[in-house]
């Protein structure tokens, strides 16, 4: 489920920290107008390490950063509020680069030296607090029929950076909390 900057449609802002801390079980079913709470019966009140989320991936489309609303930025600024107090890796996934007007269409590889482009990348993670270093710019699959080799390789250099990401990110954990995390299995 993602957000949406209506209340009561997409993901309830209050689910966010205990859905970043593991307590929210496997399978349970998102309500937009009612937040889970520590009361429900299948609440994880002690999460163990497998139970957290190591990385959350915002997806925006490159073409409307400047749409987003005062309310949606203000909700992706929650959100990400949130990630940083829990400690949580994340990363910024730019989309629809095929489609982006201000890149070179041409070369693929070359996109992110566009100066335009470059700008939007810079304004969108000085936004949300993300590190510029882990921001990825990815084109995807629209309407193809056939795989294309430079998408598949580009989508499997990220993932790769995600996955670093989050073993960075599990190393820097404290071997205290590693430790508990862990014994409540």
């Amino acid at each position: 489920m993602g957000i949406h900057e209506k209340e009561g449609v997409g993901l309830c802002m209050e689910d966010i920290p205990y859905i970043l801390k593991g307590c929210v079980p496997d399978r349970y079913q998102l309500n937009p107008n009612r937040p889970i709470t520590p009361n429900h019966p299948t609440f994880i009140s002690s999460p163990s390490l497998k139970d957290r989320i190591h990385c959350v991936a915002y997806v925006l489309d490159i073409n409307s950063i400047q749409d987003l609303s005062s309310k949606m930025v203000a909700k992706l600024k929650q959100i990400q509020k949130e990630v940083l107090k829990c400690g949580t890796a994340c990363v910024l996934l730019l989309t629809n680069m095929d489609n982006c007007s201000t890149l070179p269409q041409d070369n693929f590889l070359n996109m992110a030296k566009a100066m335009t482009s470059q700008s939007q990348i810079m304004d969108v993670s000085k936004m949300l607090s993300v590190p510029i270093y882990n921001t990825f710019m990815v084109e995807n699959y629209t309407s193809e029929w056939e795989l294309d080799p430079l998408k598949d390789t580009q989508i499997l250099f990220v993932l790769r950076q995600m996955l670093r990401i989050v073993d960075d990110f599990l190393e820097d954990m404290p071997l205290e909390e590693i430790e508990s995390l862990t014994a409540s299995n």
